[in-house]
């Protein structure tokens, strides 16, 4: 087997954050060094007991980081989805769950930094929440950072509707001001927009019958944490099934030729009243002050993903 991908997963511990969770413990591929959490889809403490819940389903043995970090945005006041993922993040699902382990004392941000100098040119940080914990370490120690693989940010939409208000994907309309440091920093940068994650719908049906199989417990995990998940999208976008983020973001490092980027200047709006975590993608001709642009995913290979997903779901 080719060497294993160092990744830290920094994530706001939603519905789609814990299958993407899943779908990253279940790749040999990937040698996860740590997850730590953000606050988004819920409050920070929230999403680090949504991570603890994960792995007990998976029943992970290998030894992972978990750190708690950022509270609340860089600026601004918290907005959540409990509409969304539940007051708890996992569909209402997660509070009466009893998880076995306990997270890492110190700070999601020192922990990441760490890390940038334990792999250096190795490590892939995997970013599936508001960017406050890496725009963080960023600001602490730049030259820790500049050393990375590559960092993959599930946020932004350009071509398409946003889907936190007309313009603006969740990730993004939390921390706009993190969002812009990351994406105007020059650093090794994949994004992965709603133009792609709203390119695979993964259906109620195509969960129902395997809770009796290989790995009942997880099996049920994943049901019960996808009802409430898969019936706000029923009455928001009238299909029974969910979008699948976060899971495409972390199959990108896994098999980056799931997808198709473009490099591209973008940038995020953090001053706009109506405009509030925009991203603009700026024509090729623009110069992106000398720094490294991003690449943007433009195109998803549905079913090599999917194929994929669900081969390392029920795995």
């Amino acid at each position: 087997m080719a060497k294993q991908i160092p990744v830290v997963i920094d994530t706001d511990t939603g519905v789609d954050d814990a299958l993407a969770l899943i779908i990253a413990l279940k790749s040999p591929e990937l040698l996860i060094h740590a997850i730590t959490t953000v606050s988004g889809n819920v409050e920070a403490a929230k999403c680090t007991r949504n991570v603890l819940a994960v792995l007990d389903s998976v029943r992970y043995g290998m030894p992972v980081i978990v750190a708690q970090g950022a509270r609340k945005p860089l600026r601004r006041r918290l907005v959540t989805a409990p509409e969304v993922h539940g007051n708890d993040g996992l569909g209402q699902k997660s509070l009466a769950r009893a998880v076995s382990r306990r997270h890492h004392p110190g700070h999601a941000v020192d922990v990441l930094l760490e890390a940038c100098k334990l792999y250096k040119d190795e490590l892939v940080i995997i970013a599936l929440g508001p960017l406050t914990n890496i725009a963080s370490a960023w600001k602490q120690n730049p030259r820790a950072l500049r050393k990375v693989a590559k960092i993959v940010s599930m946020g932004g939409a350009f071509r398409v509707p946003g889907n936190t208000g007309p313009v603006a994907e969740f990730n993004y309309f939390v921390d706009p001001e993190a969002a812009k440091i990351v994406v105007q920093s020059g650093l090794p940068l994949v994004i992965v927009p709603l133009d792609v994650t709203e390119q695979v719908v993964l259906m109620r049906k195509e969960l129902t019958g395997n809770e009796g199989g290989r790995g009942h417990e997880r099996a049920q995990f994943v049901l019960d944490i996808t009802d409430f998940y898969m019936k706000y999208h029923l009455q928001t976008e009238g299909f029974d099934g969910c979008y699948l983020h976060d899971p495409i973001a972390v199959m990108t490092v896994v098999d980056p030729a799931v997808i198709t980027t473009r490099v591209v200047s973008v940038d995020v709006e953090a001053k706009g009243e109506l405009t509030r975590g925009m991203t603009i993608a700026f024509p090729q001709a623009q110069q992106s002050r000398g720094k490294r642009p991003p690449e943007v995913a433009i195109k998803i290979d549905r079913e090599r993903f999917l194929a994929m997903f669900h081969g390392r779901l029920w795995k």
